[in-house]
This record gives C-alpha cells, structure tokens and sequence, in this order.
C-alpha cells in the first residue's frame, strides 16, 4: 500500500490524504469481519468470543499490529482470528453445518459492507454535482467508501481462497471425509499451506503474473455483479434527485 503510493510520485498530503482513507476502510474491512465471527459463534452458544473480548465492533479488539502494519506497508497482511470452541455450538442438530456458518461469517459481514459502502460513495458522489461547494469534502467521503468496497471485497475474496488457514479452506474442511482430513498428506499440507500465500504474494507482486490477483478477481467478480444489481434502485432514486 505505502510502497504503491511512494512509486507513484504523489506529494506528501497525498499520501497522508490516502493513508487517512486506507486505515478507515481497513479498520471498518476487518472489524467487522472478525466481529461477525464472533457474533455468530456466540449467537450459536458458545460465549468464547464474549468472554475474550471480541463481541465488540472496537477495531482495537480485532486489529493484529503486525499484520496491520504489513498490509499498510505491503497490501499483505491479516487480522487477530476469532477463537471459538466448536463443541459449544447447539443452536442447531448439526455441528457440521454450524461451523460452516461461523467460518462464512466473516465473509458474509464484507459483503454487507461492501453493499452498503458503495450505495454511500454513490451518495456522496451524487452529492459531488448536486453542491460543487462542497466538493472536497464530499469526494473525500466518497473516497474511502469507495476503498472500503475495495478492501472488503478483497478480504472476502482472499478468505475464500480454501488455503489454510483461510475461512475458504475450513469451510472445505468440514465437508471432506474424517479419513482424509486424518492422513499425512493432509497434514503437511497444512504445514506449509502459508508458504503457499506467501508465494503467492510474491509472485503477484515481484513477478510477471499476477497470480493472486487474477484468483481474487475470479472470486470476487459474482458478489459484484450481485451488488451491482442491488444497488441499481439506488443509482436510479439519485439520477432521479439529479445527483
């Protein structure tokens, strides 16, 4: 993120301007991601993320330093996981199915706010036209939904990747057989499951084909069409309020 804005030669309010902007739509991206985690899991019966202070919307309480920091940094980076004791879900019969909620949680509350970041930059982006006064300020807030849709979409994309330990991988997980999930080649590929993003990363970034990008695009390219259309009687209302 910072090495992107370096290389392209913007003066420092710039930079500060979009560092303000990155770190409200990372802040809300993953706060909210974890939190749905945590809401579900204790909505389902276990009071673990309670109990450990994650039931909150408090970014503070979901944001990991280091992973933050290399995202600002890197664009690579990841957020605390929600801890949750599967063996206290009984909202329903079946464990299997309730796990797959908590893992798709998270997922779930990006898309949430990607839908609802984008019917606002068209807001504020309306608002734009309407009061050219009002320009600044209103194309700032745009901005940083606009980034907010950004960020959460690729959150979402990148935890649907079934690498672990990605909610995509575990959502998977519960649907293999016991017999595979107990073998050795299961197990190592667990262990260097991490080495595999990393890679990935690397060879987005450093490399001549982006890899992840491209994996995340195919991932992401369905929920946007989705919100495309739910947000199209939005568009409409404000071409109508001649925005």
């Amino acid at each position: 993120m910072i090495i992107d804005l370096f290389r392209q030669g913007l003066r420092p309010q710039e930079i500060i301007y979009y560092l303000i902007i990155f770190l409200f739509a990372l802040t809300i991206s993953f706060a909210f991601h974890e939190f749905m985690h945590a809401a579900v899991a204790v909505w389902l019966g276990d009071e673990t993320p309670r109990n450990m202070g994650r039931l909150t919307l408090n970014p503070i309480a979901h944001l990991d330093p280091m992973g933050t920091f290399l995202l600002l940094v890197a664009g690579f980076g990841w957020g605390k996981p929600v801890m949750y004791n599967p063996s206290r879900l009984h909202r329903f019969k079946s464990h299997r199915w309730m796990n797959i909620m908590v893992h798709l949680a998270g997922v779930t509350g990006n898309f949430f706010i990607a839908y609802i970041a984008t019917i606002l930059a068209l807001l504020f982006g309306g608002l734009c036209i309407k009061f050219p006064g009002m320009t600044n300020a209103f194309g700032a807030l745009e901005d940083a939904f606009n980034y907010t849709y950004i960020f959460s979409m690729s959150l979402l994309a990148f935890n649907l990747l079934p690498i672990p330990p990605l909610d995509g991988f575990h959502v998977l997980e519960e649907l293999l057989p016991y017999k595979f999930k107990a073998s050795d080649g299961y197990r190592k590929f667990q262990s260097v499951a991490p080495m595999i993003l990393m890679v990935l990363f690397l060879a987005s970034s450093f490399g001549s084909i982006p890899i992840l990008g491209t994996l995340l695009q195919i991932i992401k390219t369905p929920f946007e069409y989705i919100i495309s259309i739910l947000c199209m009687p939005f568009y409409l209302i404000f071409q109508m309020m001649g925005m």
